[in-house]
């Protein structure tokens, strides 16, 4: 995957090295000393060769570039290229001079010659690195379009015809004898929920008032489910309805409540639940008693989708507080305009 991701790179650096040693021939290369020294000439050549490749890549293109400081980026490249450019001319006086004994030659032989090939490797390096990052964001996209298919293929697997589930609820609900009351009660908020949950969360941002409405009918639901010993309470205060929220923002902390409270028969069994809006800032809190033996998780699969959702739609507009205390599993969350 490695080699895979970088092989450009791996291949331009290979071609500049053989392009050194297949330059051999034009130095006085006949003794075996002589040929270690050109060896040696060779790795130093490419040593610096690159340090400047990769001081590109690594710093300057991220860091400036990619950034769009595209000043500071130019003349940062034209400072490591004269950099590359001074330490090869430098050498070559050097090798000439005392390894190949040949005729000395001055520093700025070559200078230009030298500035332009680096650039140029520069530039080549650069597009190599574009060349890149675009070949590895069209891969992201096209596994995102996968994911995305995928997941609409399992929904459609998976999804009941709602018209078919809607029309059986009703059947049921007439024949629910009409003195029981609670039980027509809790069928017509578990059908207020599931429409909520097909029809009218499927948006990215929905009222605040329907969100309340469907976090009323789903408490309601779970305490008609639960002990007497369970005290469960909903406090909701909100001075605009139509503040915008993610839809079923809050569920997965509710659900974890009633998933993980305590249930003991000589303990306080609780669930307290508050909700407050003003001026668009919204609180958000959610208590739970739990048992020691039974310690509810903050990284469940649910939660961790919670958060995940929170940082998708809410980021740096949000702060989620999770603590454990005294038997208590605390949540806090705050939801600013």
């Amino acid at each position: 995957m490695f080699f895979r991701r970088y092989r450009y790179y791996f291949l331009f650096l290979l071609a500049y090295a053989g392009a050194l040693v297949i330059e051999k021939p034009t130095y006085s290369v006949n003794t075996v000393q002589a040929c270690f020294s050109y060896m040696f000439t060779v790795i130093v050549h490419f040593s610096l060769f690159l340090s400047m490749i990769s001081a590109n890549r690594l710093l300057l293109i991220p860091y400036l570039l990619e950034k769009k400081r595209f000043g500071l980026y130019v003349a940062s490249l034209i400072a490591v290229i004269l950099f590359y450019t001074v330490g090869i001319s430098h050498y070559n006086g050097f090798i000439h001079g005392v390894l190949f004994h040949d005729e000395p030659i001055e520093t700025s032989s070559g200078f230009w010659d030298n500035f332009v090939y680096a650039l140029c490797c520069s530039v080549i390096a650069s597009m190599l690195y574009i060349t890149q990052k675009w070949s590895v964001q069209e891969e992201q996209v096209k596994n995102i379009q996968i994911n995305q298919l995928q997941t609409e293929l399992k929904y459609l697997r998976s999804q009941i015809n709602p018209h078919f589930l809607f029309n059986g609820l009703n059947t049921v609900y007439g024949y629910i004898d009409m003195g029981n009351r609670r039980a027509r009660d809790m069928m017509v908020q578990f059908s207020d929920l599931l429409r909520y949950n097909l029809y009218e969360a499927d948006v990215e941002m929905i009222e605040l008032e329907k969100e309340v409405k469907y976090l009323q009918n789903y408490v309601s639901l779970q305490k008609a489910r639960s002990n007497d010993n369970m005290q469960v309470t909903l406090n909701v205060n909100y001075q605009n309805g139509g503040v915008k929220v993610a839809p079923l923002i809050f569920m997965a902390f509710v659900e974890n409540a009633f998933k993980h409270v305590s249930r003991g028969d000589n303990a306080i069994n609780s669930i307290i639940i508050g909700l407050n809006e003003e001026a668009g800032r919204i609180d958000f809190t959610c208590d739970n008693s739990y048992d020691d033996e039974a310690e509810p998780a903050a990284g469940g699969i649910g939660m961790n989708n919670a958060v995940r959702r929170l940082e998708l739609l809410y980021k740096d507009r949000y702060q989620l507080d999770i603590k454990k205390e005294e038997n208590i599993f605390q949540v806090h969350l705050t939801l600013t305009p």
